[in-house]
């Protein structure tokens, strides 16, 4: 009979081998337990969070108490700029309404051809408008949408007076148009239609087809004609034509002679003209001419059949 005695891990073993006799084993090897293999500081970290515990999140009462102070900045922002938005509206329209600023006075210059009633008219303005709530601009639109009026200036002057500049367009020729006798300006641009009761008398122009390039000589001519650069007065003229073949035709009705200007070089072509002009009024020769031609560096006379 043996007796072993100890634990698993480790102890003494004794055996009886005959009747009152012992004999002490030797001790008996504890076997390694088995354990976790950390090889250096990674498998560390990694062990350790495998077994760590999950914390518990934290809550900063500053960071919430800085975010409440920012929404609460915010909305009296908002407020105030409300509150401002507001104030003015209400102003504006205690502006625009106070008898303080009500039309009593329209001061027009400019104006000639057209009445002081019918730019009163176009503006559409009355006494007691509010001149603060009129628009400057529309009125500026409503005014140079007339025919007659080229440009115009609208201008508020407090408490109560309006400012209005016109420059109106001047004719200087009529022209037939589309069946009907119309004004136009010095540059040839239609103006308006001639009406019997505001007839003026103006020299009649006509330009052949293919010659509308050539209307800045309608301008030129008139502007030379009244610096005195021409042998004739504007007043003079009974017809203008633009024509491919003769240029520039002017009819003067007095003396009943058709001067044809080149238009290629058109000034020289009437400084010629102007000296063959002047030798003609020194001989006494000008009522038995008809026709004076400058063109291409020469000028003939033809005279009256």
């Amino acid at each position: 009979m043996s007796v072993r005695v100890g634990g698993i891990s480790g102890g003494i073993a004794i055996s009886k081998k005959r009747k009152n006799a012992y004999s002490v084993a030797a001790p008996v090897k504890p076997s390694p337990t088995r354990g976790w293999r950390l090889g250096g500081n990674r498998n560390r970290a990694l062990a350790a969070a495998r077994f760590s515990q999950p914390r518990a999140s934290r809550v900063s009462f500053s960071s919430v108490g800085g975010f409440f102070a920012r929404i609460m900045t915010m909305g009296f922002a908002a407020a105030v700029i409300v509150a401002v938005s507001v104030g003015l509206l209400a102003g504006y329209r205690w502006l625009t309404t106070v008898n303080y600023f009500d039309l009593t006075n329209v001061d027009i210059a400019g104006v000639s051809r057209l009445s002081q009633d019918h730019v009163r008219a176009l503006a559409e303005i009355a006494p007691g408008d509010n001149l603060l709530s009129l628009d400057m601009e529309q009125i500026r639109l409503a005014l140079t949408r007339d025919p007659w009026i080229e440009s115009a200036t609208v201008k508020r002057v407090l408490p109560g007076s309006l400012s209005i500049q016109i420059v109106e367009r001047v004719p200087a020729y009529l022209v037939h148009h589309q069946g009907g006798l119309y004004y136009c300006d010095e540059s040839g641009r239609l103006i308006d239609r001639v009406e019997a009761g505001t007839f003026v008398s103006l020299p009649q122009i006509e330009v052949e087809a293919g010659m509308e390039k050539r209307l800045a000589l309608l301008a030129e001519l008139k502007r030379t004609v009244g610096e005195h650069r021409a042998p004739f007065r504007f007043s003079q003229v009974g017809w203008i034509r633009l024509s491919w073949g003769r240029g520039l035709e002017v009819q003067l009705m007095d003396s009943d002679i058709l001067m044809c200007i080149g238009s290629e070089n058109w000034m020289q072509n009437l400084h010629r003209l102007n000296l063959v002009w002047a030798d003609l009024k020194r001989r006494g020769e000008l009522d038995k001419v008809g026709v004076i031609t400058a063109q291409d560096d020469k000028v003939w006379v033809e005279k009256k059949s």
